[in-house]
């Protein structure tokens, strides 16, 4: 049954934000469902999507290096004991050995890859930066961590899905350390970001692709869907303050169309007039 686990660093009444284009606006209210986009999907706007500092990385790599290094003096041990007809069995065990690092190094790409991700912004206000960035013609739908998680549909056939802050970290600093690069929730893959990216003050959801069948299998990414209850999700879907009069207009069929409560839309207020603060010169 789906199961969605808030981290420590999040409280349900935290605001969050996300900033859709018309279609992706229309295909929520449409499927019912939250969009998860594999990391690989991003690797043209961050490459290090899903990636950790070099500290981090070192750290892990060195797991199967000693593994590695262990197993190949254990075999070297075997080897003065078996008998020379033993010897094609030996070089396969070699072979496996040697392979180990190559493959858990291609493991560790593969599982960030196929990590499944659905954004929000974290903020008690709208964003102009975020209209910019992701929405200048389109919405942007605002809830609270309660409400999203009251909104996910349980089924059997979803996973469990994790929600929790984004860390952000200087990938350059020559003072990190292995624990330095977890984010507060204790997470790492999917969940660290280079501080170039803390504008967005992301909060992301996210879903470990299944491989108990298979742990060493090197899977394709792709997305996957969440069903959720529209109606507890959606707290309001404000329209852009970019966007023309027909774009409003489409924003409001859509929503009626969808049968989202009409007093829940509204156009930002971002680019109104200012000029009634002058008034205090009346």
């Amino acid at each position: 049954m789906a199961t969605l686990k808030v981290g420590k660093s999040l409280q349900d009444t935290d605001v969050l934000w996300r900033y859709l284009t018309l279609d992706k606006f229309i295909d929520l209210v449409d499927s019912k469902s939250l969009f998860f986009a594999p990391l690989a999907w991003y690797a043209q706007t961050d490459p290090f999507e899903g990636y950790v500092p070099q500290v981090a990385m070192e750290a892990m790599a060195s797991i199967p290096k000693k593994f590695q290094a262990e197993q190949a003096v254990m075999l070297e041990k075997l080897a003065q004991m078996l008998p020379d007809e033993a010897a094609p069995q030996l070089r396969k065990l070699r072979e496996d050995v040697e392979r180990h690092v190559p493959t858990m190094k291609a493991i560790f790409k593969n599982v960030s890859s196929c990590l499944m991700v659905n954004c929000w912004y974290k903020s008690s206000h709208e964003s102009e930066g975020m209209w910019g960035l992701y929405s200048k013609n389109g919405v942007a739908i605002k809830t609270s961590v309660g409400a999203l998680k009251s909104s996910i549909i349980s089924t059997d056939l979803n996973p469990a899905i994790h929600l929790g802050s984004i860390k952000y970290i200087d990938f350059s600093d020559a003072s990190l350390t292995p624990p330095d690069c977890v984010s507060e929730d204790g997470q790492l893959f999917g969940m660290i970001k280079r501080i170039a990216y803390s504008h967005e003050q992301e909060v992301r959801m996210y879903i470990t692709r299944d491989r108990r069948g298979n742990m060493l299998e090197i899977q394709d990414p792709a997305p996957m869907r969440v069903s959720v209850d529209i109606e507890k999700l959606l707290e309001a879907v404000v329209i852009s303050p970019f966007a023309g009069e027909s774009i409003s207009q489409s924003v409001r069929a859509i929503c009626k169309w969808a049968k989202v409560n009409s007093n829940l839309v509204s156009k930002s207020n971002l680019l109104d007039n200012c000029e009634y603060l002058l008034d205090a010169y009346s």
